[in-house]
């Protein structure tokens, strides 16, 4: 620990809520920053005189401290400690989490996509135990919630108007409700499962058909067969198409008169 150490930092560290390396690179960073006088580094500054709470929130803001690595540190301080030394350690770390949080959800605010209302019933919802990393987590978070009603997210994907950065977030969030809705809940599925229904149905009906123009008689041995061959390969194409990641395979046997009936 260098003699100019942030009093932040080096109380963080005393407290290990930030490790060895993480002080270090934190300590170089800032020394990067005080070389340059015109804010030339796209990073943002740590005032001098920064509480615990907010060195802690810079230090998750710029991912000079891991979230993956923070959030389980801060989880296992009950099994290390207790009392007062528990509760000087999770205080700040509370704190900061709440800090960026309610920053995530104040960007959604100034970018006019929630209403005063929505902000102030997301500032009294916000988790306490996990990082809204992103303005588009924090909207997802609301839409979870229902501080912001599927509706209300329906129209500000379809609004014309707004900022770019508006338009980054909703468009975000629209992609990461995408990738978390489960295959089988994918309209895609279940209208694939319905066209093989239909093709080997009028499938069906036109070998039958066929059959019937040449062979009036009913109940022939060659329409059992191919009335019993289709009953299960629509079973099983309909099975495929429910299971993320299958590819129906489409198949139709025509039984030629006399032939024996195909192999199960």
């Amino acid at each position: 620990m260098t003699a100019h150490a942030h009093p932040s930092l080096a109380a963080l560290r005393q407290l290990g809520l930030i490790s060895a390396t993480e002080f270090d690179e934190a300590m170089a960073e800032l020394e990067i920053l005080a070389l340059d006088e015109e804010d030339d580094v796209d990073m943002p500054r740590l005032a001098p005189d920064a509480g615990l709470a907010d060195t802690l929130a810079w230090l998750l803001h710029t991912d000079l401290l891991p979230q993956d690595a923070f959030l389980p540190r801060v989880r296992d301080l009950p099994r290390q400690h207790g009392g007062a030394a528990l509760q000087e350690r999770q205080q700040p770390a509370a704190a900061a989490l709440q800090l960026l949080n309610r920053q995530a959800v104040d960007t959604l605010y100034d970018e006019n996509l929630i209403d005063q209302w929505q902000r102030d019933a997301a500032h009294a919802s916000l988790p306490a135990d996990r990082l809204l990393a992103s303005p588009i987590a924090a909207l997802r978070e609301m839409l979870g919630q229902g501080t912001l009603t599927q509706p209300q997210f329906e129209a500000l994907r379809t609004r014309r108007h707004g900022s770019e950065l508006a338009r980054i977030i909703v468009d975000g969030a629209v992609r990461q409700a995408r990738r978390e809705r489960p295959a089988h809940a994918r309209p895609g599925t279940w209208l694939l499962a319905a066209l093989l229904l239909l093709v080997l149905a009028f499938a069906g009906r036109s070998i039958v058909a066929g059959r019937a123009a040449t062979h009036p008689a009913p109940g022939s041995a060659g329409s059992a067969v191919e009335r019993r061959d289709l009953q299960p390969r629509a079973a099983q194409a309909v099975e495929s198409a429910r299971m993320p990641g299958a590819e129906a395979q489409l198949s139709i046997t025509v039984v030629q008169d006399g032939a024996a009936p195909p192999a199960p």
